[in-house]
């Protein structure tokens, strides 16, 4: 920064200078206008001793751009043999300090260019003022043009992705059918297709798509520098489902029979569903009640449950993500029930007490296995009145009924009876 105090005594002598000069301007102009360049003159000197100018390389490189290209032609690909050009510029220490790459343009005029193969002089323009450019490096660059033409090319779809699982990309249809490529001839020479990306992955749906088209060449890269008329296509394209998925119960085959006095109780299947894929004609032969069915499993003379994994028995054409199932078969002994008339016993009767009652015999139904059930009679079973504690009257009791073995009662009819104790 320059000291205030100095600013200050430059303009006083400048301003001193000025006076003298205006007042005797009418007199002698000569002398006049030797005062303002003096004045001049030493405004510049006191500034230039705190900003001194200073030569030095701008940092970074600016990328030189072809101008007034002459008509019919365009920049051949590469058209600068040197893309980029390096200055030194002169300038104060404050600006110089701030200045980058960005702040000066580089082109390569071709106004006058007569030839394909040009050394053109490259211009440079400062962003800043007070900014002098000292020397560019290259100081000119060779440009190479060819001729602009142009070429119909077919449009073509490009599939990126792919549909999930049971889903095809079936029909594309592309509008419009045709591209007009303009550009340099070696550019438009190269140019195999023109494609239209489409992005297929995760697509279940058909869709209609406006995508912008890209030149490619042989090996399906991108060909820059080519103008596409027109720039985008509406590609209609037509998703298929092939495939199906739906969940059906597991239902296993059981063979044979229990050993005598064994039943089958209950049948657990792990998974009790599967999910089952395929086209739509398998879904035809699958009953949704009967569900999906299994290897055999034989239980013939099992007394005990049966534990199998077996296979998924699959009509063809489909698919499942477990081909295997387990299935226990709950085998327990057969119950059965049988009923007896009992007839009813009285205990604990008081001293001096007589019982009557109308209701002498019960009827008892038990249950039990086959086996337990088989030795079982109407001696087998007891049923009681205690009459334990009760007084002369007319009471209501319970009747017990006790069978032998582990055989569980089921049923007694009536559980209880109307007892008459009198006495003599």
């Amino acid at each position: 920064m320059i000291p205030l105090t100095r600013i200050w005594n430059a303009l006083i002598t400048a301003g001193l200078v000025i006076w003298q000069a205006v007042g005797s301007f009418r007199y002698n102009w000569g002398i006049a206008l030797l005062s303002l360049a003096l004045a001049g003159s030493l405004w510049v000197f006191v500034t230039d001793q705190d900003d001194p100018e200073t030569t030095r390389r701008v940092p970074g490189s600016i990328p030189v751009e072809c101008v007034n290209i002459p008509l019919g032609k365009a920049d051949a690909p590469p058209c600068l043999e040197t893309k980029s050009v390096t200055i030194r510029v002169r300038a104060a220490d404050s600006v110089l300090n701030d200045l980058t790459a960005d702040d000066f343009t580089a082109t390569a005029d071709l106004a006058e260019a007569t030839t394909d193969v040009v050394s053109i002089p490259v211009r440079i323009e400062s962003k800043q003022a007070r900014v002098d450019v000292v020397d560019v490096t290259p100081s000119q660059v060779t440009v190479r043009l060819e001729d602009v033409t142009f070429r119909t090319v077919p449009v073509q779809t490009k599939l990126v992705g792919t549909p999930p699982r049971g889903f095809e990309a079936g029909e594309f249809t592309v509008a419009p059918e045709a591209a007009i490529i303009t550009g340099p001839d070696s550019l438009v020479a190269r140019v195999q297709a023109v494609e239209a990306d489409v992005n297929l992955t995760g697509v279940r749906t058909s869709f209609e798509q406006t995508l912008i088209l890209q030149a490619r060449d042989e090996q399906g890269g991108n060909v820059l520098g080519i103008n596409i008329e027109p720039e985008t296509a509406v590609v209609t394209a037509e998703i298929e489902q092939l495939e199906f998925s739906s969940a059906f119960v597991v239902q296993p085959e059981i063979t044979g029979v229990p050993a005598t006095g064994f039943s089958v109780t209950a049948i657990e299947v792990q998974p009790p569903l599967i999910n089952v894929t395929g086209p739509a004609s398998v879904f035809q032969t699958i009953d949704p009640i009967d569900g999906i069915g299994t290897a055999p499993i034989s239980i013939d003379g099992a007394s005990a449950d049966v534990v199998r994994t077996v296979a998924i028995q699959l009509p063809q054409g489909a698919s499942v993500d477990q081909e295997q199932v387990t299935v226990r078969v709950v085998i327990r002994p057969t119950v059965a029930a049988l009923t007896f008339e009992v007839p009813v016993n009285v205990m604990n009767v008081g001293s001096g007490l007589t019982p009557v009652f109308d209701q002498a015999i019960v009827r008892v139904t038990v249950t039990g296995s086959l086996v337990q059930l088989a030795g079982v009679s109407v001696e087998s079973i007891a049923a009681t009145l205690n009459l334990e504690g009760l007084d002369a009257g007319t009471h209501t009791v319970q009747v017990d009924v006790q069978p032998s073995g582990d055989l569980d009662v089921i049923l007694v009819a009536p559980p209880e009876i109307v007892v008459n104790l009198s006495s003599p």
